[in-house]
């Protein structure tokens, strides 16, 4: 029973953050990458988010794990990957700027390569 009135009290204690709503649009993108199958989902996870150019990319979700039967030893990993800013529209071209430096970013740490 004491635990359960800590685990309550930890609970009612925790602080709400508010995020209001933006006015400007998400824009969506799928990123899909092959790498070598012993890499951890959370290694590529940290590899994307600390790329992080002016906090626009808001959100990443692995999307789907493939194991390709003709490539032995590789994993095809999809991920969505949100971007927005606070403060206007995002282009296509601020997108894929961001969007290169993670797979430039995802070669060199990993040797990931975009799968085709």
């Amino acid at each position: 029973m004491p635990d359960t009135i800590l685990s309550l009290s930890n609970t009612l204690n925790h602080k709400v953050v508010f995020e209001p709503y933006s006015n400007f649009p998400p824009v969506l993108r799928d990123l899909c990458i092959i790498a070598d199958g012993g890499l951890k989902q959370g290694e590529i996870m940290d590899s994307i988010l600390s790329v992080n150019s002016g906090k626009l990319l808001r959100k990443v979700s692995l999307y789907d794990i493939y194991e390709p039967k003709n490539e032995a030893g590789k994993k095809s990993y999809t991920y969505s990957i949100e971007y927005r800013a606070d403060d206007r529209t995002l282009t296509n071209e601020e997108v894929n700027k961001i969007q290169d430096k993670i797979v430039a970013e995802l070669q060199k740490k990993h040797k990931a390569e975009l799968r085709k």
